[in-house]
């Protein structure tokens, strides 16, 4: 079980464990004028989670948080977290489909994902470790935007995170239906090169804001900024 500071979350049986990247997305992705949250490939839930708990932190009402996962172990493993959270108004579905078949009955004010993303490269032989990260086998970019276009509301948002080396390929498709608003370059450290790349997109022209953010400073401690945004999850920010 991974403990944060207001909740706890198991991960052992999901296809992600919990990691950097959800959490930054979590933690970035915007609450305003949000009254209704779609995560793609939530795996145990972790985004959800860390937006349901800013709402909360910010005295802003609780908004349905729906997750979809092909993997059912990650929908089972979510369930859980979902019974186990300590706040029992927050209100979230967790279902085991894949995206090209999910169709709700209305559309989202906010989209996120960590999506599976590599492409043309050796996949892992074990099955969940295929699902996770290779998107020829579960989820093309061509079909993660085709398909959010479609359920966010033209006022809405859709916030990712990918490596840098996959972004191209998604802007190519992301740009037929958005405009990109934010664009959060991440380093491991100052010295590295740009490793992953958190993606704002919105249906209404806007200008796009870029800035860099480093995980950690040259003495390979926490950055300032990354404790920050990440202070009110991990217990020793």
């Amino acid at each position: 079980m991974f403990q944060f500071k207001h909740f706890s979350l198991h991960h052992e049986h999901s296809t992600q464990k919990i990691g950097t990247d959800s959490v930054l997305l979590g933690a970035i992705a915007p609450i305003e004028h949000v009254e209704s949250v779609l995560d793609i490939g939530c795996g145990c839930g972790v985004i959800a989670f860390c937006i349901t708990d800013r709402l909360k932190r910010a005295g802003r009402p609780f908004v349905h948080v729906t997750g979809i996962d092909v993997d059912a172990d990650s929908i089972n493993e979510a369930k859980e977290n979902a019974a186990l959270f300590p706040y029992k108004e927050a209100q979230f579905d967790f279902l085991n489909i894949a995206f090209q078949d999910f169709t709700p009955k209305g559309e989202y004010d906010l989209i996120v994902s960590n999506p599976p993303y590599f492409s043309q490269s050796l996949a892992p032989t074990d099955d969940k470790r295929r699902l996770s990260r290779h998107r020829d086998f579960t989820l093309p970019f061509s079909e993660l935007v085709a398909h959010s276009a479609r359920l966010l509301r033209p006022s809405g948002k859709l916030y990712i995170i990918l490596p840098s080396t996959e972004t191209a390929g998604f802007q190519e498709h992301a740009e037929q239906h958005w405009h990109l608003t934010e664009q959060i370059d991440i380093r491991p450290t100052p010295d590295k090169p740009i490793h992953r790349m958190i993606l704002g997109y919105t249906p209404e022209a806007s200008a796009t804001h870029q800035r860099g953010l480093c995980i950690r400073d040259e003495r390979h401690q926490f950055s300032r900024e990354y404790r920050f945004l990440t202070q009110d999850f991990y217990l020793d920010f």
